[in-house]
């Protein structure tokens, strides 16, 4: 039987990319875009490619999220009309948009072929769909792919671009689709003639991502999957330019590593480097700015330690195993052991200290929170539901003091899907002062959970004001705005009585959500 194989088309481009390209990862797996991809050929038809500046800028919603110890990363959920905006121009013109982001040096093409038993498919290189058919990490063979660059290579010049999605100049779309110098002659003169289809093109992208973001042309939106292809397109064309000097290098999303046969030679190249980049309005990271003798990269044992710990110490010593990998430098490491140890069962007798491990790998990188998550409910039978509960609502009160939004979602989400009881101070602040997608479960936990709520007569009164205060501060919001979600969700759900919510103004495509049942938000079910 012959082997077949399935390119990405237009088609299923867009089914990919609604369904695993709308919520980054770090968002909780309650929020999803699934009902909307569902029914797709029931929204498209009221997205325009016509849509102009007035009527079609928006707001997104964000999360602000754990990057490094001493700054944070805001991610944002786009609207999902100015989302699939962008969604429907790329895959109107889906070949040109991949050839533009075709590059020999990049380990992150915007796509790879997932090989099955019965043939081959073209997928979106993003970890939610790779998660989401279990197709294995390519992190090997681009450890692999390195060290066959780095052939009689000495020395290893690594770049970072600064802070590089909320530095993207959307202008600079065109600069990449046609040659900086070209795009803006034809800016200026409308020549030469024929530029003026792939001219037209970016400048359409460039206007459709900026409507994602009150219309702004420095930096887009992180979070969805298309600020991937955009910021492919801008790198490919760095690609170009820096093979054009003579680099020999390989590039990850925005890390480059430059391979140099003398240390000198990589400090020279430096300003050369960021030259290239300033061209771009980009700048180098100096603080991951380093210079490494050969050998650079090597691939880890991780498997097999863990394997071998998990036979010897169980459960806690896959966990410290991990901890010896991390202090080493391989960020990956408590998530390869979270994913091996998801089957497997909590002893008992060493809860107490597996604890502390799950919950300050949460607070290291929150957004391997759904493993700990997937973890716990898959023990939550054999758990103290109520220490479970002490504890999760003394971490999610001191992520609330210290306004780390990310790591408060997480300890609301676990609350709810372990089904544990709430600190009504804690509900109360989360209304008060949470980010929309903490507040959105808070509100769907009182409404539908409301006796795991632990409150005196006095807080629940409290509880009550602060929902009609949270209305209140929503008068005079719209669906273009970056509360969408929230106020889509509160009507969706019923979250909050329509006697004190105020009207909000009518909005066509969102009529169209409602009117198809498409909701972001899984809620509690009530028995």
């Amino acid at each position: 039987m012959p082997v077949t194989a399935t390119k990405l088309n237009k088609e299923n481009f867009i089914s990919q990319v609604v369904r695993y390209g709308f919520f980054a990862e770090q968002i909780p797996e309650c929020f999803s875009s699934a009902k909307l991809s569902n029914k797709l050929d029931e929204i498209m038809p009221f997205v325009s490619l016509k849509a102009k500046a007035k009527d079609a800028t928006t707001s997104p919603t964000t999360l602000s999220t754990y990057k490094n110890d001493i700054s944070r990363r805001v991610l944002s959920l786009p609207n999902p009309e100015a989302f699939l905006r962008v969604v429907k121009l790329i895959a109107d013109n889906w070949s040109e948009i991949k050839a533009a982001t075709d590059s020999s040096n990049s380990l992150s093409p915007i796509t790879y072929i997932h090989t099955y038993r019965e043939g081959d498919s073209e997928m979106l290189n993003s970890e939610n769909v790779r998660e989401s058919i279990r197709s294995k990490s390519d992190f090997i063979e681009g450890i692999k792919n390195c060290i066959i660059a780095s052939l009689g290579y000495k020395y290893r010049l690594d770049v970072d671009v600064a802070n590089c999605y909320n530095t993207i100049y959307t202008h600079s779309i065109a600069w990449a689709m046609c040659g900086k110098d070209d795009a803006k002659l034809y800016h200026r003169t409308k020549t030469p003639i024929s530029l003026k289809g792939k001219y037209e093109l970016a400048d359409q992208l460039d206007t459709y991502v900026r409507y994602q973001k009150n219309n702004e042309t420095n930096g887009i939106v992180v979070g969805p999957f298309t600020s991937r292809i955009i910021s492919e397109v801008i790198m490919a064309e760095l690609d170009r330019k820096l093979t054009e000097k003579g680099y020999h290098f390989r590039r990850y999303v925005d890390d480059f590593k430059f391979y140099f046969r003398t240390e000198s030679q990589a400090q020279e190249s430096l300003p050369i480097i960021e030259k290239v980049l300033n061209e771009y309005n980009l700048n180098l990271n100096t603080a991951k700015t380093e210079i490494h003798k050969y050998p650079f990269d090597v691939i880890s044992q991780m498997k097999t330690a863990f394997e071998d710990a998990l036979k010897k110490e169980g459960v806690f010593g896959v966990l410290n195993t991990a901890a010896q990998f991390q202090i080493s430098g391989e960020k990956g490491a408590y998530k390869y052991a979270l994913k091996m140890l998801k089957n497997c069962e909590i002893p008992i007798d060493d809860f107490d200290i597996i604890m502390p491990s799950l919950i300050n790998v949460m607070l290291i990188d929150p957004k391997y929170g759904k493993y700990v998550i997937g973890y716990l409910k898959h023990n939550i039978k054999k758990l103290d539901k109520a220490k479970l509960s002490q504890i999760m609502n003394q971490e999610l009160e001191s992520s609330l003091k210290t306004e780390l939004q990310q790591e408060s979602l997480i300890f609301i989400q676990i609350i709810k899907e372990l089904n544990l009881n709430l600190a009504a101070n804690n509900l109360i602040n989360l209304l008060k002062t949470g980010d929309d997608f903490s507040i959105i479960i808070a509100l769907d936990i009182w409404k539908n959970r409301n006796r795991s709520v632990n409150r005196t007569p006095a807080e629940a009164r409290r509880i009550n004001a602060e929902i009609k205060s949270l209305a209140t501060r929503l008068n005079g919001e719209t669906m273009k705005g970056s509360r969408w979600l929230l106020l889509h969700e509160i009507a969706m759900h019923q979250l909050i009585d329509g006697s004190i919510m105020p009207l909000i103004a009518t909005d066509p495509f969102f009529t169209e959500l409602t009117r198809h049942n498409i909701s972001f938000y899984k809620g509690i079910k009530k028995k």
